[in-house]
């Protein structure tokens, strides 16, 4: 008999109603997420398909995949399933609709070729296409046993839940409740209030009892026997899957049966063991099967609830006809699925992983292990043969590829299960072997985390075999060293290549091979900021390579050769440096490695970068035209990135900073995304533009919660400290350097100044400084980073403190000519926010020569084109109208009030009470400040708000009157009303109610 199932869902009316309500949020623009959690047969799967289907016939588009395929987690294989169906059929995206992400989603579902890009591409993406197909009715995204996804996949699903709100999308995945990488997803997503978990419990007594009357076909759990409903309390413990799978075993065995009508009586025993009566329950099914049919199934059960079905046939020793009957006599008694989907013609399901766990479970050690290494070899010739394809319904499925074998990349499935069916079958060295590749194609994919995951396993495996041959052994260590270098999680990396070097010189590899892997080793000390360990490995790869190295060995160690020498501490770093990256660029065009070439330009222009802006301009322009010309993203947008940070050095412009961060951003490269944002904020403080800069920061701190990027963390730290400096917030500024401290904690001794770039770091403390009035301390703070700096310089910024402290040692008498005229003269007149204060350190000189004229007509020059950095232009005003003063020239008066005023209206108020103490010894009248002035936010009071036009504005949002308010203050209605009028303008508010509006978010005293 076939198996008992209920035609409706019971006991779930609250958590179904949960999940359409969710639903109907998303038709209305509020998506979410939705996490169903629970033991395997709680019906989780059942409820979720209720609530699509729902959603289906109300005019949403559903989109489906699993996480649940063979062996261990497939790298973003259900989402590409999901994709797959979103993709197909009547209401696909047109063409163009996804804009630049459409080959994104294509190389997701390995319809183009791969080129690692990074994973924030493929999620943006995903979100991209459940916008567009939800634009009209709503789309839900159904994503099953999320337990069984790969890291890659849980980080695109957590990108996910933070993007849905506000869209018509929602998400629904269903996963096992057990401790795990996908739990922790689901509890996290909820702690942040974007996704909602929803844990299914047992049915109890009641639902338990409707449950088995609706499977025997009555609406009344009494007509039930009692018997029976005695048993399943006791065994199925609420469990649906176990609920039906017992009835169906009383049923087949004789002992319910169906007597008048629709009565049904108990004949015989009804104790079959727990839990052993539902694997015999669906082991008896099994053996009714003809014996090519149970062979197939014990072939299927070993490679997991999914299985490829001609990998289970080979195993099986069938051909595919007589595989495909087996399986629809198999689904006939409901032990598999009724057939393939049309995502995956080519596999077949258990219908519940129970049944693949009863099957394996009966097979003896020996007879499970020749199963396991049976199914590892028809993997392997299935992948000798040619690319393992998805099968006939596979859209990209190319001509001659034999139907229905295994889905998209070999490397994202197969050879991950090849490789533990060799492990289950005690061959522990070939399955690392098989881990290797599986690695690589992840890497090829852009899933770095799932590779090192899966390089990692196959390291476990080498260290617990004494068989694993040395070259399997450093394949796989090439192989990690790589992806954890472009992981930039560079920790392991010496204690790994000392194992990486031990194990080639035993094996007796070529010189060549050993140098490769020193080469990985010094781009690793590059990333981790190690100078001198780094040129150590180059030192060795030289070494190993001999006196002629072949000429693409030389350009790669040159290139990274450059950027070790260029940040150590020699003498002769940047003469050195830019000799080996010119020599590295020659040698890569050479012979054609335009990657290499890339990598080499870059170095160059950090080379020239400071001493000449210029040159530096055609080098990465050189490196941009290079990337176009042979289709590399990543370095086109990197030398983008650099052309936009010589905009903000030379005009703090921000045009090609915002393209380059729009290229980034499409493509997926998330840390240059950062880096964008991270000069983007230093030009809008430059600018004095708090509300831009505080919203690149926004941005940063989203992405480093998002995807967890310990770099992208350490640059929103380095971005909240400018911040706090430009507004001279001491404690902020202190709180993020000790973060940045903590965060490279066991780093060389310089990595604080080098890895933010020494000039920023020198510019904020300073700056902050001088913000609070301490012109002592920031003196010390400049000197103390330009120490650092000529100790270990940072090429990258040429911009920062270098004005401010030249300004500030010429007023006290601490610099002379000597330092304003030659090489510093022509590089701070490259650099806008430079530019004025060394103008003005000029102009104290001639005063204090008594060439008052001179003095003044520099001055007035240096502040020529520095409308957009005030900050820049009224702290020259406040430093250098002292030595004014104090020398007779110019017009401090005039230059002190302005930067009083500028101070003043942005909050620094420090600063502008020590410009009216200079303009008190001045003998000029100084205005007087109403008391409550500091109380104004700083929004307000940089649009100029008084103290009492805030007053008024407090008021107006509490709801009175102009006549109330007049009566609260002593004023006149028509002055309440001149100073209405004022606030409309000063806040851009064009009409009363939007001005009420404003005033409502400071009536409770903010």
């Amino acid at each position: 008999m076939s198996s008992l199932t209920s035609s409706a869902l019971v006991g779930r009316e609250p958590e179904r109603d949960l999940l359409t309500a969710a639903v109907a949020s998303a038709a209305e623009g509020r998506g979410s997420s939705v996490f169903v959690l629970g033991e395997p047969g709680i019906g989780k799967s059942r409820l979720v398909e209720e609530t699509a289907a729902a959603a289906m016939s109300s005019g949403f588009r559903v989109l489906r995949g699993r996480a649940a395929s063979a062996g261990r987690a497939v790298p973003l294989r259900p989402l590409a399933e999901a994709v797959f169906s979103g993709l197909r059929g009547e209401g696909a995206p047109e063409d163009g609709d996804l804009g630049p992400y459409e080959p994104l989603l294509s190389r997701l579902c390995g319809l183009a070729p791969q080129d690692g890009a990074p994973l924030v591409g493929y999620a943006e993406a995903v979100l991209r296409l459940l916008e567009a197909l939800g634009r009209s009715g709503g789309c839900v995204l159904v994503l099953e046993d999320l337990h069984d996804a790969d890291a890659d996949t849980l980080t695109i699903v957590d990108y996910l839940t933070d993007n849905l709100p506000g869209r018509r999308a929602v998400l629904l995945a269903t996963l096992r409740g057990g401790p795990g990488p996908a739990l922790d997803l689901a509890e996290a997503a909820a702690s942040r209030r974007t996704a909602r978990t929803l844990r299914l419990a047992g049915l109890g007594p009641a639902n338990t009892a409707e449950l088995a009357a609706r499977c025997l076909g009555h609406d009344d759990a009494g007509q039930v026997p009692e018997a029976v409903l005695d048993r399943l309390h006791a065994v199925s413990e609420g469990v649906p899957f176990v609920v039906e799978e017992l009835l169906t075993a009383m049923v087949d065995s004789g002992s319910l049966v169906r007597r008048r009508g629709d009565d049904w009586t108990v004949t015989g025993s009804l104790d079959a063991g727990v839990p052993a009566t539902v694997a015999a329950a669906v082991l008896q099914r099994v053996d009714r099967l003809e014996p090519p049919g149970v062979a197939l199934l014990e072939a299927a059960a070993v490679l997991g609830r999914r299985f490829p079905v001609d990998i289970a046939a080979r195993v099986a020793g069938i051909d595919r006809t007589t595989a495909l009957r087996q399986l629809r006599q198999a689904a006939h008694a409901h032990l598999v699925t009724d057939g393939a989907t049309a995502e995956e013609p080519g596999w077949h399901s258990f219908r519940h992983a129970l049944t693949a766990d009863a099957i394996t479970h009966r097979l003896l050690p020996a007879e499970r292990a020749a199963l396991c290494l049976a199914a590892a070899d028809a993997i392997e010739s299935a992948d000798a043969t040619g690319p393992l394809p998805l099968g006939a319904g596979r859209p990209d499925r190319r001509a001659g590829e034999p139907d229905g074998l295994i889905g998209g990349d070999p490397g994202d499935d197969l050879y991950r299960l090849a490789a533990e069916l060799c492990v289950a079958g005690g061959q522990r060295a070939r399955a690392a072997v098989l881990l290797t590749r599986a690695g690589r194609q992840a890497v090829l994919r852009g899933a770095l985390l799932t590779a090192v995951e899966l390089l990692d396993r196959g390291l476990e495996l080498t260290a617990d075999t004494a068989d694993a041959p040395p070259e399997a052994v450093a394949g796989l260590l090439e192989e990690l060293l790589g992806t954890l270098v472009l992981t930039g999680d560079v920790r392991r990396v010496p204690e790994l290549g000392d194992r990486l070097d031990r194990v080639l010189t035993v094996w007796g590899a070529p010189p060549a091979r050993r140098a490769a892997g020193f080469l990985i080793r010094a781009r690793a000390a590059a990333t981790a900021q190690q100078w001198e360990e780094g040129l150590t490995s180059v030192r060795r790869a030289r070494e190993l390579l001999g006196a002629e190295p072949d000429p693409a060995s030389r350009a790669a160690l040159d290139s990274v050769a450059a950027h070790l020498v260029l940040n150590s501490q020699r003498p002769d770093r940047l003469e050195s440096a830019r000799a080996l990256a010119e020599g590295a660029v020659a040698t890569a065009e050479a012979v054609g490695l335009p990657e290499v070439s890339c990598k080499a330009l870059n170095m160059l222009g950090y080379c020239l970068r400071p001493l000449d802006l210029a040159e530096t301009e055609k080098v990465f322009e050189r490196l941009v035209a290079t990337a176009d010309a042979h289709a590399l993203p990543v370095w086109r947008i990197r030398g983008l990135l650099e052309l936009g940070v010589l905009d903000r050095i030379r005009i703090t412009g921000t045009d090609r900073l915002l393209a380059a961060r729009r290229a980034a951003e499409e493509t997926g490269a998330v840390l240059m995304t950062a880096w964008a944002d991270m000069h983007l904020a230093q030009a809008r403080v430059l600018r004095d533009e708090q509300d831009q800069a505080l919203e690149a920061a926004g941005r940063l701190r989203t992405t480093a919660r998002r995807l967890r990027l310990g770099e992208v963390q350490l640059i929103g730290v380095g971005v909240d400290a400018i911040i706090a400096a430009s507004r001279g917030e001491r404690e902020k500024l202190q709180a993020a350097l000790h973060a940045m401290e903590s965060a490279l904690a066991g780093r060389s001794a310089g990595a604080l100044w080098g890895y933010a770039d020494t000039s920023v770091w020198g510019w904020a403390q300073g700056i902050c400084s001088l913000l609070r009035e301490e012109p002592d301390r920031a003196l010390a703070e400049f000197t103390e980073a330009d120490r650092a700096m000529r100790a270990l310089p940072s090429t990258r910024g040429v911009t920062g403190f270098l004005g401010p402290y030249l300004l500030l040692r010429t007023v006290r008498g601490a610099a002379g000519w000597a330092e304003l005229d030659g090489a510093v003269a022509d590089r701070l007149s490259q650099v806008h926010w430079d530019r004025p204060f060394a103008g003005w350190s000029r102009a104290v000189l001639l005063g204090r020569e008594g060439r008052a004229g001179e003095a003044a007509k520099v001055a007035e020059e240096a502040l020529a084109g520095t409308e957009a950095i005030p900050l820049a232009r009224h702290l020259c005003l406040r430093l250098g109208a002292s030595a004014a003063l104090a020398d007779g020239w110019g017009h401090p008066v005039e230059w002190l009030s302005a930067a009083e005023q500028f101070f003043h209206d942005r909050g620094t108020t420090r600063v502008a009470a020590a410009c009216r103490a200079l303009l008190r010894e001045a003998g000029s009248p100084v205005s007087r400040r109403r008391q409550g002035h500091d109380t104004i936010p700083q929004e307000l009071r940089r649009a100029g708000v008084t103290a009492r036009e805030y007053e008024v504005l407090r008021l107006l949002g509490r709801g009175l009157g102009n006549q109330e308010i007049a009566e609260h203050l002593f004023l006149s209605p028509r002055t309440v009303e001149k100073h209405l009028a004022s606030l409309r303008n000063r806040t851009d508010r064009s009409s009363r109610a939007t001005l009420i509006a404003l005033a409502r978010r400071y009536s409770d005293g903010q």
